[in-house]
């Protein structure tokens, strides 16, 4: 039904065209630091697997450089620019901001739908950090990233995908030749060589693009209280799926097996909970009171804990986590090959 909607898609998409010509004449005015900055974007509107590649890159980095991420802070009260602290709530910050200073403490957190101010006041906040990591913002074209990290998924490449409303994606595929690095997301583990040469071809990209993929791998779960009823997973009983993500469909794949019954209760991506979601979730599956969720939407989930235990209610969540599917040191030395050409940096940025 979506292709209906075709016409609205053509008219977004020459809007989108007009908008990237003006940026790429320098009629519409960009911003580049002199400082390592490396963005994680699509083209689509989410559903890559964003949020595990950001973090993959925090662990990849955090034992040799003082990291800092920049987020715009999808969803959050507050506005203008902020460093979150682990004090931060979701509505202050977030829930993907909140979910990396939670993981990982020593790297510095920022927020601001601003980017260019953003990395100015971070830089100038905290002079230690010597890499950013922009969460998001690929089409956010006042500031030029100095590396742009493009994620596509392997059930629905760019190169099947159309602009929105018919489609999900943000711009044109012609806006892929930004990026210097493109990955493809959520694949199989068992994909061969020559299917990997397929994608190639089909994505189109030029001998200077570099391409990997990558697969998620889930952890051990985790009790998101300690004093739910339950703090060991049910296995083979009936469970609720409940998440507020853009796509959930590799994370049912991979719960079918576990549980006699899965009940689906889907929010929209960044949903921050409510008691009335709850009641309306107990109402739907009144017999089941074990609900599994992902990380991101732990986030959210446990700033209603007090709720959710008065109703009964044991919340376990799957941590997810990347593995790249072969030239995982190639990635590793084009990343770190990359910041150390900054060895100078400064908080300055610079009109181009």
């Amino acid at each position: 039904m979506r292709l209906l909607l075709l016409p609205l898609a053509w008219i977004y998409g020459l809007v989108i065209v007009i908008r990237n010509f003006f940026y790429n004449k320098g009629w519409l005015r960009s911003f580049e630091f002199d400082f390592p900055i490396i963005l994680v974007g699509n083209l689509a509107a989410g559903g890559t697997g964003k949020t595990p590649h950001v973090e993959y890159l925090i662990q990849l980095l955090q034992n040799n450089y003082k990291v800092a991420t920049l987020s715009r802070g999808y969803g959050r009260s507050m506005k203008g620019y902020g460093l979150a602290t682990e004090l931060s709530l979701v509505e202050d910050i977030g829930d993907e901001p909140k979910g990396y200073k939670y993981k990982f403490p020593a790297t510095e957190v920022a927020v601001s739908e601003n980017r260019v101010n953003g990395v100015y006041y971070l830089l100038n906040d905290e002079p230690d950090v010597k890499v950013i990591i922009m969460d998001d913002g690929f089409q956010h074209r006042r500031i030029k990233a100095g590396l742009n990290i493009v994620l596509t998924t392997w059930q629905k490449p760019y190169f099947k995908d159309h602009m929105l409303p018919a489609g999900n994606l943000r711009e044109p595929k012609a806006g892929i030749n930004r990026a210097q690095v493109v990955i493809v997301t959520k694949c199989p583990d068992d994909i061969t060589p020559d299917q990997k040469m397929l994608y190639a071809t089909k994505l189109g990209l030029s001998s200077n693009q570099q391409l990997f993929f990558t697969g998620l791998r889930y952890g051990n779960w985790y009790p998101l209280n300690i004093q739910q009823p339950i703090v060991q997973v049910p296995f083979q009983q009936s469970v609720i799926l409940m998440t507020g993500i853009a796509g959930n469909k590799q994370l049912k794949s991979y719960l079918s097996g576990k549980f006699s019954t899965i009940h689906i209760a889907a929010f929209s991506d960044h949903h921050y909970f409510r008691e009335k979601d709850f009641l309306r979730v107990a109402g739907s599956f009144p017999d089941t009171k074990t609900i599994i969720t992902t990380e991101k939407d732990a986030m959210r989930l446990s700033e209603q804990k007090d709720i959710l235990l008065q109703m009964g209610y044991s919340v376990f969540v799957l941590p997810v986590d990347v593995h790249f599917l072969g030239e995982e040191e190639k990635f590793w030395h084009l990343i770190t090959n990359f910041i150390d050409k900054y060895p100078e940096a400064t908080a300055e940025p610079a009109s181009i």
